[in-house]
């Protein structure tokens, strides 16, 4: 404990001067007195210490210019304010005079897609008229051009048949599936038949193919039977004057024995022939059944035009051709 004379000459004594510089410090530091706060160590005759601060520590002054003030309208470097026209007497915009749009500089808005059941019904009637029109057109065009289409005087112009389809606006696609049933029907009706015969019937030497329709049974057994045996038949007429004619030729006739290859014959009406007849090729047989390759025979896929297989049995007006 210090004495009570030290205590009077320390320089801590609150009572020997409160701004006196401590002996041994800094000439630029100072003492700041703390606040006199009565406490447990005043009221025992003790006294804080008193604390000390650099130069570093003491509140700074504002660096000059650090706030500045705002420049003014006039000043350059800032957003001036509207003037003239854009600009009211009150230096504001109301009497700006509004921007208009013109109503065709506008995007118009896209049309709202079809529902999905309403876009694939109209896919479906689409394909389902194309198909049509294609088939029509085909059908007309081979038929016109056949020797039969000749003889009946049809001059079928596919371009302008075409052209009429497109300028009727009011077509009606039950109206096209009747003419292509019809025209089905007439060529199967009429399969068999032989257009450059005229009725009568002749017998070549077989050195060359005759002239046979395109697409009828008659067409197929011809060129098939070459294929598989190097031989034409020689002969004309429909297929019913087929067994008369591979008489006449020196062709073997069986109505019994199966050859294979041979050329079946059908009577008209036999086992589904039009009335014309029907010829075919057959390729196999098993017991009386004779597997055969058809044209224009409308059962199992085949149709004008198409190959189909076909089974027919012996029996009544059922012949069987071939070179012997």
């Amino acid at each position: 404990m210090l004495s009570s004379d030290d205590r009077s000459r320390n320089p801590f004594n609150p009572q020997s001067g409160l701004n006196s510089p401590v002996p041994g410090s800094s000439a630029d530091s100072f003492t700041v007195p703390l606040p006199s706060m009565p406490n447990a160590f005043e009221q025992e005759g003790t006294h804080r210490l008193p604390m000390q601060y650099s130069p570093l520590d003491t509140p700074q002054v504002p660096f000059p210019n650090q706030n500045r003030q705002l420049a003014l309208p006039n000043q350059a470097g800032v957003t001036r304010v509207l003037s003239g026209a854009l600009q009211g007497e009150d230096g504001s915009t109301s009497a700006r005079q509004p921007l208009v749009i013109a109503g065709e500089m506008k995007k118009k808005a896209a049309p709202a897609p079809l529902p999905y059941h309403a876009h694939k019904k109209h896919r479906l009637v689409v394909s389902l008229v194309g198909v049509i029109l294609l088939l029509v057109i085909t059908s007309g065009t081979l038929f016109a051009a056949s020797p039969m289409g000749h003889e009946l005087g049809l001059n079928f112009n596919p371009q302008q048949f075409s052209s009429n389809l497109v300028a009727n606006q009011n077509l009606n696609v039950s109206s096209l599936v009747a003419q292509a049933t019809a025209t089905a029907v007439y060529y199967q009706q009429n399969d068999g038949y032989d257009p450059y015969a005229y009725g009568s019937q002749t017998v070549g030497n077989g050195a060359n193919s005759l002239n046979w329709p395109v697409g009828q049974c008659t067409y197929w057994a011809n060129s098939r039977y070459h294929t598989l045996t190097n031989y034409w038949v020689p002969w004309t007429g429909n297929a019913d004057q087929w067994v008369a004619g591979a008489q006449k030729a020196g062709w073997t006739v069986s109505q019994t024995v199966i050859h294979v290859p041979s050329i079946i014959v059908l009577m008209p009406y036999v086992q589904g022939a039009s009335g014309y007849g029907h010829v075919a090729v057959v390729e196999s047989a098993t017991g009386n059944v004779a597997h055969t390759s058809n044209m224009n025979w409308w059962a199992n896929g085949g149709g004008w035009d198409r190959v189909s297989d076909v089974d027919f049995t012996t029996g009544t007006g059922v012949y069987f051709v071939w070179h012997s």
